[in-house]
């Protein structure tokens, strides 16, 4: 199983520059203008990685050709090829370590990950690279290791050493690393509890959230879970991929995906404001004609902008900037209502250095988030007013993972007859009280030192977490006792069976749908209940997978650009279509929305449509 990480700190600002800005090619062209080496086109090449058709020392040659090019596209397409090599790719790990600071994100995500695919054949350059290279670079190189696992051992006296030296965020962040080349402690049958009882229920059910509205109005669906009512949709797509009904340009940076109500969408990104400076807005465009309505100034940008994705409700719009700036805007001016700021109110914190990324959740007339304060780790605030109505401080619940907000956003739900808020945080998984902010219970064991960032999925008393950097995934019988709560572990997976980095999982009936791997999107299907992993296969791209279903269907959308069409059955993996759709800058993490019959697809300043309903 090859294995893939993300790491990116944002220490070097994009400076404005974009992917295609940058890269340029001064290699020998084909007559339609596509560079070659050894006498054939890149695309050659990465087939032929893929699928084994050529002498993989000639492959890496040309993949080496590729990597040392100024194109951008060129270097991370050749990067993504030598990680299908895996292991015989390491003539480059050299090559790829001197990449692991470069000043694309994009670039850094693609050396790591074929590093990692090489497993233990790379951890003398990675230990070299550790050893002498810059900041970021020695991060990097680290972060690679512990994705190996236990075939970096060898890299343990290097990394434990430095630990004595470092400074306190550094090593925390090493001795999860050194954790990880250990490897997870192995569970026995006769450790795991028995197997959780669900009802079987029909499918219908579990769209019935999203049937009752037919907008998109927050992340994630009106249920926060992925699923689309929407039918009668196709069930494969053209070659070429669905019609392409507009494209529309000026969204700025940014991973936020879009809402959608009234006819409006919304979405954030860092842009060039009126005067010539970059900020950080929520920004508001006309459904049909695609016109701005309004951009209103958020706080200040971030390196690669905003992730956190609008909430609407009732004509308000709720806004998470990177800075903990959280504003209530007039969803038909972008007039501010109310603005709080979460480390100014509330000693917010976030557990590593991606910033604030939850989108706020409505619910009544609270509005919910994630400060990760020791005072106020949750808040509930009066959406009408802002003004605070509660505030959680969560307890200690175990020594893993960093204390602080995660990088999830909360759900709903009735557990053990009480009505709680559920959040993924830097110290793992919790449930509050939603009418007094009390603290419920907590699962410390999900957590890593990195990025916890999946939502948790709800079923009756049951809630599956997972979280990615070489971790795995829970589900928890959350049991009452008088006042007092309980989170009983079911069964707990290692990364070697299932851990999702940052695209979702999906439940539909009794079967649990997601992307598998750090960093990565391979395609699984595993039974709620049980954890049984029912099918598990290698994805048709490299790189992660936001999951959206609707009408039957899975809709992967990998941070490389590519779409695949997944039929939703546990009876085996069905690729119904793969496609390309137009791309913008970076990677594509936003998360794909079906609304209307049409497919929104965010990928950094553009925003694309396609039309995904059947013909007669």
């Amino acid at each position: 199983m090859i294995r893939q990480l993300f790491w990116v700190l944002p220490t070097i600002v994009w400076a404005g520059l974009g992917w295609n800005e940058m890269s340029r090619s001064a290699e020998p062209a084909t007559p339609d203008g596509s560079a070659v080496y050894l006498g054939k086109p890149l695309e050659y090449w990465t087939a032929a990685a893929s699928e084994k058709t050529e002498d993989p020392a000639t492959i890496l040659d040309a993949l080496t050709q590729a990597y040392q090019s100024d194109n951008l596209n060129s270097m991370v397409a050749a990067a993504d090829a030598m990680q299908a090599l895996g292991p015989q790719a390491v003539r480059a790990a050299g090559l790829l370590t001197e990449t692991l600071d470069h000043i694309q994100p994009w670039v850094r995500t693609a050396a790591m990950d074929a590093l990692a695919a090489m497993g233990g054949q790379s951890v003398p350059a990675l230990v070299e690279a550790f050893e002498t290279g810059s900041a970021g670079t020695r991060v990097r190189a680290a972060m690679v290791l512990g994705a190996i696992g236990p075939e970096a051992r060898a890299a343990l006296p290097v990394l434990q050493a430095a630990a004595t030296t470092e400074s306190e965020t550094m090593r925390r962040r090493l001795e999860a690393i050194i954790d990880a080349i250990h490897g997870p402690t192995e569970a026995t049958d006769a450790d795991r509890p028995a197997a959780a009882s669900f009802r079987t229920s029909d499918e219908a059910t579990f769209v019935a959230v999203a049937a009752k509205t037919d907008d998109w109005p927050q992340f994630r669906g009106p249920g926060r879970d992925g699923i689309s009512a929407e039918i009668g949709l196709l069930d494969e797509w053209p070659e070429a991929g669905p019609p392409l009904l507009w494209q529309l340009d000026g969204l700025g940076k940014g991973y936020s995906s879009v809402s959608i109500a009234g006819g409006t969408v919304f979405t954030m990104g860092d842009r060039i404001g009126a005067d010539g400076e970059e900020h950080q807005y929520a920004l508001a465009f006309d459904l049909e004609t695609r016109r701005q309505l309004w951009a209103t100034r958020v706080g200040p940008p971030h390196s690669d902008g905003p992730r956190s994705t609008p909430t609407w409700d009732a004509g308000i719009v709720y806004v998470l900037g990177t800075s903990g700036d959280l504003l209530a805007l007039q969803a038909d001016s972008g007039q501010v209502i109310w603005q709080r700021n979460l480390p100014e109110d509330f000693g917010g914190v976030v557990m590593s250095v991606w910033r604030f990324s939850e989108s706020p959740l409505v619910d009544g007339d609270r509005l919910i988030c994630t400060p990760g304060g020791p005072e106020a780790t949750m808040v509930g605030l009066n959406k009408r007013t802002g003004e605070t109505v509660w505030k959680c401080a969560m307890p200690s619940i175990g020594d893993a993972g960093n204390d602080g907000a995660g990088y999830s956003s909360a759900v709903v739900a009735e557990l053990a007859g009480v009505r709680q808020y559920v959040q993924l945080l830097g110290r793992g998984l919790i449930g509050v009280d939603a009418q007094t902010g009390r603290f419920l219970w907590g699962y410390n064991r999900i957590a890593n030192s990195v990025a916890n960032i999946p939502s948790p999925v709800v079923r009756g008393d049951y809630v599956f977490t997972t979280t990615s950097y070489q971790t795995g995934c829970a589900l928890l019988h959350i049991q009452r006792d008088g006042d007092r709560f309980r989170a009983e572990e079911v069964y707990f997976l290692g990364p070697r069976d299932f851990e999702n980095h940052h695209g979702g999982v999906i439940l539909l009936g009794d079967y649990l749908y997601g992307g598998n791997g750090q960093n990565n999107g391979q395609p699984t299907c595993l039974k709620l209940a049980t954890g049984e992993i029912q099918w598990k296969e290698r994805g048709p791209s490299a790189g992660s997978a936001a999951v959206v279903y609707a009408d039957g269907h899975l809709i992967f959308r990998y941070d490389r650009g590519p779409l695949a069409l997944i039929e939703a059955t546990p009876e085996a993996l069905r690729i119904k279509s793969v496609f390309e759709p137009v791309k913008g800058a970076g990677p594509a993490w936003a998360h794909p929305v079906v609304h209307r019959g049409h497919l929104y697809l965010r990928h950094g300043d553009l925003l694309a449509c396609y039309d995904l309903r059947a013909r007669d």
